[in-house]
């Protein structure tokens, strides 16, 4: 990866993404015996995934590695698990995932399924906290951090291998994720996204689109975006985009779609070429059994399974956001824009973790 002298601490930790990745391949076992033990799903039962933010956008982003193993997968954030648990069957099986263990909402949603006797297990960076106390198992990331307060990079793709390995055990399968290959095909994509970033010109909002099991990433993707910049971000599935979003948004956007499968990067490509006539910038994160070759601009990783590219195509975006934040006069090591609005600081914590309120955090 090309990285200047110096890259600050967001950028040392997109950059160990790969050695993560590698890390956490080491103890495969440890996560594939927690899914075994914990989360086999009885006949009928479902695997559901829960959380806030980057937790539920890796829960969809696993979706179609969780579908290669036979499991009926599901993501749901915190408050939509608070509403639903009464639907919660006996033979279904919950993960919550939050790296501090502490945030509001996902610990009401713990407390919510167990209450209905479901097993649950939490997936964390440490002990727990919270959340730890009320699962009936317990498993952590082990990640530093890198710094302080940054914008989850590391911890999401840690995240998303991690329930891929979760997966394998509650399925009871022999198949592993080659998480080695994917860090080599994440090693690209930062490589590629860096000869590619400079040429996009500055835009006026994205729009990030995608279809399946990359519409986490997308989600992923423009949650960075509105966390590291002033500039509008949406997400968006390909098609539907065309219908909604479309007629509101400006020429000055820059669309942005990811396509891991050939037949979606078939969609993305008539979606980048016809959006050409209306002046739009397009970038492509795709991969080279899966090209877009309409874009206007391409990050294209090495050919990758689809069920395992959102473990490589979240880092362009990752870079992405971080570029974006630089040129419009932000420093995305410290975002300290979010918390120098006090007064939209403090809303956001009532709206969210309310119990971090007068923190800081």
């Amino acid at each position: 990866m090309s990285e200047a002298a110096d890259p600050g601490p967001m950028g040392r930790d997109v950059a160990r993404q790969p050695e993560v990745l590698r890390a956490l391949a080491a103890r495969a076992e440890a996560f594939i015996a927690a899914g075994q033990s914990v989360l086999r799903p009885g006949p009928g039962g479902r695997l559901i995934v829960c959380g806030c933010g980057d937790g539920v956008f890796a829960g969809a982003a696993a979706a179609g590695w969780a579908a290669t193993l036979g499991l009926d997968w599901r993501a749901a954030g915190a408050l939509e698990m608070v509403l639903g648990a009464e639907g919660l069957r006996e033979a279904d099986r919950v993960i919550a995932v939050s790296m501090s263990g502490n945030v509001d909402r996902t610990v009401e949603a713990a407390r919510a399924v167990e209450a209905r006797g479901v097993p649950i297990l939490a997936l964390v960076n440490g002990e727990g906290g919270r959340l730890g106390a009320i699962a009936a198992a317990r498993v952590s990331l082990d990640l530093p951090d890198v710094a302080p307060f940054l914008c989850g990079t590391s911890s999401y793709t840690a995240t998303l291998a991690a329930l891929m390995l979760l997966a394998c055990g509650a399925a009871g399968s022999d198949t592993r994720p080659d998480l080695g290959a994917v860090a080599a095909a994440q090693e690209a994509a930062l490589d590629a996204a860096a000869a590619v970033l400079p040429a996009i010109g500055l835009p006026a909002g994205v729009r990030v689109l995608s279809a399946g099991a990359e519409l986490g990433t997308a989600q992923y993707g423009a949650a960075k975006l509105v966390e590291l910049t002033h500039i509008p971000a949406w997400h968006g599935e390909l098609e539907e985009f065309a219908h909604s979003q479309y007629w509101a948004m400006p020429a000055g956007d820059l669309v942005v779609v990811v396509a891991s499968d050939p037949v979606l990067a078939g969609y993305a490509d008539e979606s980048c070429h016809a959006l050409e006539g209306l002046g739009v910038q397009t970038l492509a994160v795709d991969t080279a059994a899966a090209p877009v070759t309409r874009a206007t601009h391409r990050i294209t990783l090495p050919a990758i399974g689809p069920a395992l590219a959102p473990l490589a195509t979240a880092l362009p975006l990752q870079l992405l956001a971080a570029s974006l934040a630089r040129r419009g006069g932000l420093d995305p090591d410290t975002r300290a824009h979010l918390k120098q609005d006090a007064v939209r600081f403090r809303v956001s914590r009532q709206l969210t973790r309310r119990s971090l309120l007068g923190t800081g955090q």
